[in-house]
């Protein structure tokens, strides 16, 4: 699996680089243009927490190929309220939406 950029709809959160603040790894980092980039993506482990963050869903994984059907497919994380809604785009256009209730944890843990 592979985590893209998309470096049209990034905008470095204002400044705030959500995604790189929240990346496990510090793989993510601001470049010149203030846009978000990897350090070193073969480093990724495909946690998916930076797209779980990215307001602007600029950040997709790419799935591995498999025999059921998601060669080339592409995963998108949007948060809500009390859900992450994972959109999966798959190479011949079909798209399957799976909605979870978003887990959270106790400010006083």
């Amino acid at each position: 699996m592979v985590v893209l950029i998309d470096r049209d709809l990034c905008n470095g959160c204002g400044g705030g680089y959500r995604c790189a603040n929240i990346c496990p790894g510090n793989l993510l980092t601001p470049g010149e243009d203030g846009k978000i980039q990897f350090r070193e993506p073969s480093l990724c482990w495909d946690c998916t927490a930076c797209l779980k963050v990215c307001p602007r869903g600029a950040l997709v994984l790419r799935l591995p190929n498999g025999d059921d059907g998601t060669d080339g497919a592409i995963l998108k994380a949007s948060m809500g309220k009390d859900t992450i809604r994972w959109t999966i785009r798959f190479a011949d256009g079909r798209i399957k939406v799976l909605e979870v209730l978003n887990r959270r944890i106790p400010v006083d843990f």
